[in-house]
């Protein structure tokens, strides 16, 4: 996650956000007067035929996926997730109650479970009852929109796990706990992210799905669509879940076998910096979860599970430090890290350093730059290279690429 770019897009958000409240009036509206009309005290008495879809419109499965679209969708999956419905299949298409088999041997048996199943998960999202939540038999879908839609505030309208999985991801919460957990907690989690977060915090559930959605990271995007290349720079790389990666050491050659080396490359091309340093981003900011993550195991395989706890992604506070990650020696000293990444495999390294980074390093002798390849894969690999500016290390090739203009001026 870069928190700038969080923060660009809260900003962008924000600017338009009371116009999103106002599209969403009539859904608000909506909502309200389902929970009215579907109440505890009409639940218990339900017939099947106003539960069921395809039975009409203004049934409550109807209106909870079609009607409430708006406040999270749920539409796509077949009608099986209601435990019960009124239509066909694709092998036989008679009209007729139809029931999941996990809920009975008939419609009608499976509706004399469902319906009080129904009612237990309301009382308990209104108590917050986590473990009763995920033991319902309700489908993970239905049961989120469910929980949603009556209260919207405690339980975000994000259903589909998949999408849960995208989010987590993205904002670096994808730790292998989280990502096996129940959809119910991972929703969770992201609320809590937003509850933290000083911008979003009074924000309510539904316009935090909103910016997720439509603002920021906005919905995954299909995997045939990165094949395009005029965008493929510009949408966020597939990166897998929880990535686990490993060190890698590499020799770095001397400068005579590197000057031979050179001679041999010719690329005539301009190098494009902004595309550059676009794409170095994106992976930059999860190559920094990544790095994080490795020094944390790293101290707790030296039984030094203190210090773990100290790990610091500094670069999501500020960028002024000059590194990344704070983390720690054996003997409590202190370890800066400055963290690059590529999609490429273990190989020859180029990446780019910032003066306020190359300072930091040239002032501190525990600085380290970890170099994250192949950063797309499951398994990346990570050279820790040990601090080649203090002292400065003459097979380093640092070439200038920017230059700071200033001009003064008076009128004529």
């Amino acid at each position: 996650m870069n928190l700038h770019d969080l923060r660009q897009a809260q900003a962008s958000y924000t600017e338009r956000i009371e116009d999103v409240k106002k599209s969403r009036e009539k859904l608000y509206k909506l909502r309200k007067k389902f929970v009215k009309d579907f109440s505890l005290e009409y639940l218990a008495n339900m017939p099947i035929e106003k539960y069921v879809i395809g039975q009409g419109t203004t049934t409550f499965c109807r209106r909870l996926e079609r009607e409430l679209d708006g406040l999270g969708r749920i539409l796509g999956s077949n009608a099986f997730k209601f435990g019960v419905y009124y239509g066909r299949t694709k092998e036989d298409p008679n009209i007729i109650y139809r029931n999941a088999k996990k809920w009975g041997d008939s419609p009608e048996t499976a509706y004399i479970d469902i319906k009080p199943a129904l009612i237990k998960l309301l009382k308990d999202g209104e108590s917050n009852n986590i473990k009763g939540i995920i033991k319902n038999k309700i489908s993970p879908t239905f049961k989120g929109k469910i929980l949603s839609t009556y209260y919207p505030e405690r339980y975000l309208n994000v259903f589909s796990n998949e999408h849960l999985n995208y989010f987590l991801k993205f904002f670096d919460l994808d730790t292998p706990e989280l990502i096996k957990s129940n959809p119910v907690i991972k929703r969770d989690a992201l609320l809590k992210f937003k509850n933290d977060d000083e911008v979003m915090r009074n924000w309510s559930a539904d316009l935090f799905g909103n910016f997720l959605y439509f603002e920021y990271p906005k919905r995954p995007i299909k995997k045939s669509t990165q094949a395009d290349n005029l965008l493929k720079d510009y949408l966020n790389p597939i990166f897998p879940i929880n990535p686990v990666a490993s060190e890698v050491v590499l020799n770095i050659l001397p400068n005579s076998i590197q000057a031979n080396q050179k001679n041999k490359r010719t690329n005539n091309s301009k190098p494009d910096y902004e595309k550059i340093n676009r794409v170095n981003k994106k992976l930059g900011d999860r190559g920094e979860k990544i790095v994080k993550d490795f020094e944390i195991n790293r101290l707790n395989d030296l039984n030094r599970p203190d210090l773990a706890e100290q790990v610091d992604r500094v670069s999501l506070k500020s960028d002024s430090y000059g590194y990344d990650i704070l983390s720690y020696e054996e003997d409590n000293s202190v370890r800066y890290i400055e963290v690059k990444a590529t999609r490429s495999k273990v190989g020859d390294a180029n990446f780019y350093l910032t003066i306020n980074e190359l300072n930091t390093a040239k002032e501190n002798p525990n600085y380290y730059i970890y170099i994250v390849f192949d950063i797309l894969s499951k398994n990346p690999k990570i050279w820790i290279v040990n601090n080649p500016f203090n002292p400065e290390n003459t097979d380093i090739d640092l070439t200038p690429i920017s230059y700071r203009v200033s001009i003064k001026t008076n009128r004529g």
